[in-house]
């Protein structure tokens, strides 16, 4: 069985109807209940200020006087006279007003809570438990504090450090962490491999070897007469400076005198040649002298500069045996 729609026309009569029946429901549902929250008339409190009324002092009334005749009068003189001759009774000393006594709190801290301070004191007493006083005359630290403070710029922000302040190095851009983040491992690598105390490295200074040309295989190549280097190979022991404080160039000098004096009579252009090498030696561990006493690099006080002043006094001691020697036929 297929039940028959209605037509168009009465859809939407019937739609009409429903629609007026759901507006009249529910307007008769607002109407009948109240739209605001009736106000139920309490009592008011109302506060009114009373001035208090201020007692005046009513004036005190003066003595009325009265007429005295000559008979009072003379009674009350003879009666001051018989009592001038008695002592007159001492003023009663008047108590004096009692004060209210100030508790513990009042007397060390004032009415906002500040220490209380001398009237005429300038030092703050919560610095002075920090830089002592001084006596006059000598530097006064709180004032040189104050001093070094002027340039110093204030941090602006409170810092408090914290135990892991060693763990924030800088907050920098992503390269800065992660080359901060590559240190960082690389230092725990280094510690797990070479230990917690590493050392760096330090230079040693070469072996002490004592070296005589004269045991040497072939002596012609440590130095020749052709190349002017000869004396190099002067058959005696290698000797160290003793003293880098001018002792060394002190004995350099005496056997340097005491040579010229023996060959005096030689000829000088056969010396001057053989006498520039001891003096061109004798420089150089003067320098070294100089630059030690004068406050040399450190490293090259350590190192370098006792190598140097030793290998020029034995090579300085080699030229004055090496003149000597070629010498020998025209010495006093």
């Amino acid at each position: 069985m297929r039940l028959a729609l209605p037509d168009e026309a009465a859809s939407r009569w019937l739609a009409i109807a429903i629609t007026a029946a759901i507006l009249v429901l529910v307007t008769q549902l607002l109407l009948r209940g109240p739209l605001l929250p009736e106000r139920v008339a309490g009592v008011l409190m109302r506060v009114s200020f009373i001035p208090r009324p201020r007692s005046v002092a009513a004036p005190a009334p003066l003595p009325a006087t009265t007429t005295m005749t000559s008979e009072q009068a003379r009674a009350i003189l003879q009666a001051h006279a018989g009592d001038a001759s008695a002592d007159l009774a001492p003023p009663a000393v008047r108590p004096a007003p009692t004060t209210p006594a100030q508790t513990m709190t009042e007397r060390v801290y004032t009415s906002i809570g500040t220490v209380r301070v001398p009237p005429g004191s300038r030092i703050d007493p919560m610095k002075a438990a920090e830089i002592p006083a001084t006596a006059p005359g000598l530097p006064n630290e709180r004032q040189l504090a104050e001093a070094r403070k002027v340039l110093e710029r204030p941090n602006p922000i409170q810092y408090d450090e914290t135990r892991f302040a060693k763990d924030w190095v800088s907050d920098g851009t992503l390269g800065d962490v992660a080359a901060q983040k590559l240190n960082s491992a690389a230092a725990t690598i280094a510690k797990k491999i070479f230990g917690e105390d590493i050392q760096s490295p330090v230079a040693r200074p070469p072996p002490d070897v004592r070296y005589n040309p004269a045991l040497y295989e072939q002596s012609a190549d440590l130095g020749r007469a052709a190349t002017g280097d000869a004396y190099k190979a002067a058959p005696i022991a290698y000797e160290k400076v003793p003293d880098l404080k001018g002792e060394g160039s002190r004995r350099i000098r005496v056997a340097m005198e005491a040579l010229q004096k023996r060959i005096s009579a030689c000829d000088a252009a056969k010396v001057k040649p053989l006498m520039a090498t001891v003096r061109s030696h004798l420089t150089e561990l003067e320098r070294v002298e100089y630059a030690l006493a004068h406050g040399a690099d450190p490293i090259q006080a350590q190192q370098m500069l006792p190598r140097r002043g030793d290998s020029n006094y034995d090579l300085a001691r080699r030229a004055l045996w090496y003149a000597d020697h070629e010498l020998a036929s025209c010495k006093r």
